[in-house]
C-alpha cells in the first residue's frame, strides 16, 4: 500500500487534525489565561492530574462526557459514541501510515464500540448510523439541480452557547487532591492551585458535555474561533456541537449522484452555520473530513452554493482568510458595487460589518494609488497585502471604472478629496 511521504503530501493536509486533543486545548487555554510559559511543565501536569481525577470521580458516578471527536448515535434505544476522529491515529498520517489506513482503523474501532451494545451488529448497521452509505455511480439527470430551493438562514439554526464560565463547580475530592499535589509537589500555591483547577476543570466541561446534553446525530467538534488572530495560539480551539447526521440522513439511499450531492449541501450547509452560531469556524480539512468528500467535490459544492444564492458558507478560507482567501474579499467589492449595503454584505458572507468596512478600505485605497498611477509593486509595499489580491482588486477595478473620470466620480462620491498632481 501506498505510504506517505513525511514531507508535504495528500494526506498532510489532515496533520493539524492531530491537535484537536482535549489535552492540548486545555494546556493552550491555561497558559493564555494564567501567562505560563511556552513550554509549561505546570499547565501540562495540573492538566494531566485535574483530567485523570475527573475521569476517576465521573467513572464512580456513572457520568458520561462526550469527548472532541465522538459522535452520539442511538441504536437498539440506546445511545452510545463512535469515535469520529481519533488524533493518536491521524498523528500516524505524517509518520507511517497512509490516509485509507488512519480511516480504516476509526471504522474498525467505531465497530467495535458498536458491537458492545449490540453483538450482532454489522458493518451495514454501522454505516447507516453515520448516513454514509456507499456513493452512487449513476449519473445525475441532465437538467438536475442539487442545490436547494432556498437557502437556509443562518438564524434557523438553534444557538447553543456554552461557555466554561457557565460549568458546574469542581467536585470537593478532585479539588483537595489535585491541589494538595500542585502545592506540595510543584510549588505552586493553594490559591493559584484553585484558580487553575477550576479553569481546567471548566474547559473540560465546555469541551466534554454530558451525553444527555447532546442528540443522536451530533459531536463537538474543536474549531477555529472566528475571535482568532494572527497572534493567537493555533491550540487554542473552541468546542462546537455540529449534527452531522440528522435522523432522515441515517440509511438514506440515492438513485444518482445528483440525490447524494443534495445531501451533502445540506450537511455542509449545517455544519458550517452551526459553528458560525457558536463562534467557530471549520476549514476545508474539518469538513473534508466530516462529510468524507474530496477537495474537488467540496469544492464544486461551495461555488454552486455561492453562485446560484450570492452567500458564502463560513469556513476559515473566508471568515479567517485561511487558505484561499481572494473570492470572498472580490465578492465583497462586487455586491458593495452593486448597491448593497455593508450589514446586507455582512449577512451574506458570515462577516461582521466591521469586516466588511475593512475590506472595502483596503479597496478604496488600491483606487486612489491607481488614480495616481503608482506601480503594482509599490502598492504591494504601501497597502501590505499580497500580489495576487492587488491584481484581483485592478481587475475589478478596470472592469467598473474603464476611464479616469469614471474612477474619480466614485471615490468622489466615497468623500475623497482628489488633488492635482502636477
Amino acid at each position: 500500500m501506498e505510504r506517505m511521504r513525511t514531507g508535504k503530501g495528500a494526506t498532510h493536509r489532515f496533520a493539524t487534525l492531530a491537535a484537536r486533543d482535549l489535552a492540548t486545548v486545555q494546556v493552550a487555554h491555561l497558559k493564555t489565561r494564567f501567562e505560563l510559559a511556552e513550554r509549561s511543565l505546570l499547565a501540562e501536569r495540573a492538566v494531566a492530574l485535574v483530567n485523570e481525577a475527573f475521569a476517576d470521580y465521573e467513572a464512580k458516578h456513572n457520568i458520561i462526557r462526550v469527548k472532541p471527536g465522538e459522535l452520539v448515535v442511538e441504536h437498539s434505544g440506546e445511545k452510545l459514541l463512535l469515535p469520529l476522529l481519533e488524533t493518536h491515529w491521524v498523528a500516524r498520517l505524517a509518520r507511517d501510515m497512509s490516509l485509507l489506513e488512519v480511516k480504516r482503523q476509526h471504522e474498525h474501532d467505531q465497530y467495535c464500540q458498536l458491537q458492545k451494545v449490540d453483538p450482532e451488529a454489522t458493518y451495514g448497521d454501522l454505516w447507516r448510523l453515520l448516513g454514509r452509505e456507499s456513493q452512487v455511480k449513476r449519473r445525475a439527470p441532465k437538467g438536475y439541480d442539487f442545490l436547494p430551493e432556498e437557502p437556509q438562514p443562518h438564524t434557523a439554526v438553534p444557538l447553543l452557547p456554552r461557555m466554561p464560565q457557565d460549568m458546574e463547580a469542581v467536585p470537593e475530592p478532585v479539588m483537595t487532591a489535585v491541589t494538595e499535589i500542585l502545592a506540595n509537589d510543584y510549588g505552586c500555591k493553594p490559591a493559584r492551585a484553585e484558580a487553575m483547577i477550576k479553569a481546567i476543570a471548566g474547559i473540560r466541561a465546555w469541551c466534554c458535555p454530558k451525553i444527555t446534553e447532546l442528540a443522536p446525530g451530533q459531536m463537538v467538534w474543536l474549531a477555529h474561533c472566528i475571535r482568532k488572530t494572527r497572534r493567537t495560539d493555533p491550540k487554542l480551539f473552541v468546542p462546537v456541537i455540529l449534527t452531522v447526521v440528522t435522523l432522515d440522513e441515517q440509511g438514506k439511499t440515492f438513485s444518482h449522484r445528483g440525490e447524494f450531492k443534495r445531501a451533502k449541501v445540506a450537511q455542509i450547509e449545517r455544519i458550517t452555520t452551526e459553528a458560525w452560531r457558536q463562534d467557530g469556524v471549520l476549514t476545508n480539512s474539518d469538513v473534508e473530513w466530516l462529510t468524507g468528500l474530496t477537495p474537488n467535490v467540496i469544492r464544486e459544492l461551495l461555488e454552486a452554493y455561492q453562485e446560484k444564492f450570492g452567500i458564502i458558507l463560513p469556513t476559515a478560507g473566508t471568515v479567517l482568510d485561511m487558505g484561499r482567501p481572494l473570492t470572498h474579499k472580490k465578492l465583497v467589492v462586487e455586491m458593495a458595487l452593486g448597491g448593497m449595503t455593508t450589514r446586507e454584505i455582512a449577512r451574506r458572507i458570515y462577516h461582521t460589518p466591521e469586516a466588511v468596512d475593512a475590506y472595502l478600505r483596503t479597496f478604496d485605497k488600491l483606487l486612489i494609488l491607481r488614480y495616481y498611477g503608482l506601480p503594482i509593486g509599490a502598492m504591494v509595499r504601501v497597502l501590505g497585502h499580497g500580489r495576487k489580491l492587488i491584481e484581483e482588486h485592478l481587475a475589478l477595478a478596470d472592469k467598473h471604472f474603464p476611464t479616469a473620470d469614471d474612477l474619480k466620480a466614485y471615490l468622489t462620491g466615497r468623500g475623497v478629496s482628489l488633488e492635482n498632481i502636477c
